[in-house]
């Protein structure tokens, strides 16, 4: 099975480690709009397209008996000015090799990568945001911890050409997954980009999104499961998922309560919650502490609102065995997965 991840960030190595499991024919594209961290440094210092989320797909893509490389690819030290040494690497390989793309297929040949991992554009994209009281916001790594919620996302240039390989792979893909990750830093900036999102758009492919876990940090503070679809779509895919996975489970007196309330200020059911945010609109998209971890709203009414938003709807636990709230079992995940790669929506 032909699989293209669409992603960024965290999130995207779980599902490419998932597609393994599978073992389907990955490829990765991912988002270029990052400017935080050593990849923003690297960014201004060299001119380089985003390194830092490229180096985490091909770790999750790598073979198992480069695991020693994998850890110095991932590796920081002073020395180094704090920079990963696998972000240091690419960079150079783009100066040597003439091209970032020729760049990451020599590491995919180091780290004996069982798939391919490819920018969603070469160009030099700044992400932009406005956030739901107004505020306008530049730069990914202000969207992603700014004051309040999003509105919605726009990059510059904004006809920013897609990376061709890229889209062909979309394009004779038998499984395109996008998610999980950071919504509006590294789902979004990839649809985005023109080119990418008419892949998507037009792809023959079982479309599949799968609903991040939790909350974490500002740009999508408050949303439920439902509003993450809904902004995907208003951001050039309306009507194109043929099946969402979300991860729905009430927090038992287990690991995974005591981490919540420990990184929570509070916790209150989500009807307590809407009353509380249909008072005030505006406290709704307030962000709360980098700390705070809340879980993504998917109540029977979110159910419902998906299920007519889309074709297949799939709520399962995707708990950890070590209960760490944001991250999805692997194996949880690519059985699922596994479940909805035939299905075609009931729009086509």
């Amino acid at each position: 099975m032909r699989a293209v991840s669409i992603g960024g960030g965290t999130g995207q190595p779980a599902t490419l480690r998932a597609l393994r499991m599978l073992g389907c024919d990955i490829t990765a594209v991912v988002a270029m709009a990052d400017d935080g961290g050593s990849t923003g440094r690297l960014r201004r210092e060299s001119g380089t397209v985003p390194p830092g989320d490229i180096r985490n797909c091909l770790v999750a893509l790598a073979s198992p008996d480069r695991d020693l490389l994998c850890r110095a690819f991932q590796s920081r030290h002073s020395y180094a000015n704090g920079h990963p040494l696998g972000n240091l690497l690419i960079t150079a390989l783009s100066e040597e090799a003439g091209s970032f793309p020729a760049a990451v297929a020599e590491c995919e040949r180091m780290l004996g990568c069982v798939g391919r991992v490819m920018p969603s554009t070469l160009d030099d994209v700044t992400l932009w945001g406005m956030t739901r009281d107004g505020r306008k916001l530049d730069g990914e790594s202000m969207v992603g911890h700014g004051p309040c919620t999003m509105s919605h996302v726009w990059i510059e240039p904004p006809r920013a050409a897609a990376y061709q390989p890229a889209v062909d792979a979309i394009l004779a893909a038998d499984l395109v997954v996008i998610g999980p990750g950071s919504l509006f830093t590294s789902i979004i900036p990839n649809l985005l980009v023109p080119g990418i999102c008419a892949a998507v758009r037009n792809t023959a492919a079982t479309r599949v999104f799968v609903c991040p876990k939790a909350d974490t940090q500002g740009e999508t503070w408050g949303l439920a499961a439902d509003e993450y679809v809904r902004a995907l779509y208003d951001h050039g895919i309306a009507g194109c998922l043929d099946a969402v996975l979300v991860h729905r489970k009430r927090p038992t007196e287990g690991m995974t309560t005591r981490m919540f309330k420990a990184l929570t200020s509070e916790q209150v059911s989500e009807d307590e919650a809407r009353r509380e945010l249909a008072a005030s609109s505006a406290r709704r998209y307030v962000a709360r502490p980098a700390r705070d971890i809340r879980a993504v709203g998917a109540s029977r009414a979110v159910l419902s609102r998906l299920e007519s938003m889309t074709g297949l709807v799939v709520a399962r636990d995707f708990s950890r065995a070590d209960g760490w709230p944001t991250s999805h079992d692997i194996a949880k995940l690519a059985s699922a997965l596994e479940g909805v790669a035939g299905c075609r929506s009931r729009r086509r």
